[in-house]
C-alpha cells in the first residue's frame, strides 16, 4: 500500500512539472540547458511559514542507473547562489552556468541536480525539523541533434537473451524508463538508456518472453503514454 501512494505522489509531481522538498517548490523536474545559452534559470518558492537555507549543488549522473559510464564532469558546472536563506513567502531563482571544457555536441550529457532545503528556524515544543534533498536530472543538449526528444522513447529497441534484457537507443537523447514492468513485476529505479548507447540488464533472465509495459518522461514533467510490447528471447 505504502508503495502505490509513493508512486501516485511521483506522478502526481511529474505531472504537475514541479517538486517540493518540505516547504519548498521548485519549478520543475528536470532541467534541460540547451548548448549557446549563457545560463539555466531555476525557481524557488518558499511556500511554509518558517525560513529555510537552500544548498545547491551539480554532482555526477551515477546515481541514475544506466548513465555510470557518463563522462560529463561536474566541476565544469557552476550553481549560484550555492547557499542562501528562503524565507517564507519568498522566492528566488538558482542559476546553473557552464563554464568549463567542451561536452559532446552530437549527443545529450547527464548530471544531477542537489538542492538540499535545511530548517533555519527554531523549533518550537517537541516538533521535529528534518532536512530534504532533492535530485534532478540535469541534462546538456548540444544544438541541431537529430529527431525529436519527446519521442526518442518510442525508438528503443529491446531483446531478450538468457542473461536478461538488453535495450538499445540509436538516439541522440536520454530515455528515463518510468514505471516500467517486466512480466507484471514492477522494477523500482529503472533509470536511463543514454544515447546512442546499449544497457545489459538482468530483467526477465531465463525467461523464454517478456512482457514489458513502461513509460518515459519528456522535457516538461509529462508522463507519456504506457508503452507494452512482448519480447521473445533470441535463439
Amino acid at each position: 500500500m505504502n508503495k502505490l501512494i509513493i508512486r501516485a505522489i511521483l506522478l502526481w509531481l511529474s505531472l504537475t512539472g514541479v517538486h517540493a522538498s518540505a516547504g519548498v517548490v521548485i519549478g520543475g523536474t528536470r532541467f534541460i540547458y540547451s548548448a549557446g545559452t549563457p545560463s539555466l534559470s531555476i525557481p524557488l518558492h518558499n511556500t511554509s511559514a518558517s525560513a529555510w537555507l537552500i544548498s545547491s549543488h551539480i554532482l555526477s549522473a551515477s546515481r541514475w542507473a544506466g548513465a555510470e559510464n557518463e563522462t560529463a564532469s561536474a566541476s565544469s558546472w557552476v550553481i549560484t547562489p550555492p547557499l542562501f536563506t528562503l524565507a517564507s513567502g519568498q522566492e528566488n531563482t538558482l542559476r546553473v552556468i557552464h563554464n568549463g571544457s567542451p561536452l559532446p555536441e552530437n549527443r545529450e550529457s547527464l548530471l544531477t541536480l542537489s538542492i538540499a532545503a535545511i530548517p533555519s528556524g527554531k523549533v518550537n515544543g517537541n516538533s521535529v525539523q528534518m532536512a530534504y534533498r532533492s535530485a534532478m536530472k540535469l541534462i546538456y543538449r548540444p544544438l541541431g541533434l537529430s529527431g525529436d526528444p519527446q519521442h526518442a522513447y518510442q525508438q528503443l529497441q529491446w531483446t531478450l537473451n538468457p542473461d536478461g534484457l538488453t535495450v538499445r537507443n540509436p538516439t541522440p537523447y536520454y530515455v528515463t524508463l518510468f514505471m516500467l514492468h517486466t512480466n507484471e513485476q514492477s522494477i523500482d529505479s529503472a533509470g536511463v538508456v543514454a544515447p546512442f548507447s546499449h544497457r545489459q540488464t538482468r530483467w526477465c533472465a531465463q525467461a523464454s518472453t517478456c512482457h514489458l509495459r513502461w513509460q518515459s518522461i519528456n522535457d516538461y514533467g509529462r508522463v507519456m503514454p504506457i508503452t507494452e510490447i512482448s519480447v521473445a528471447r533470441r535463439r
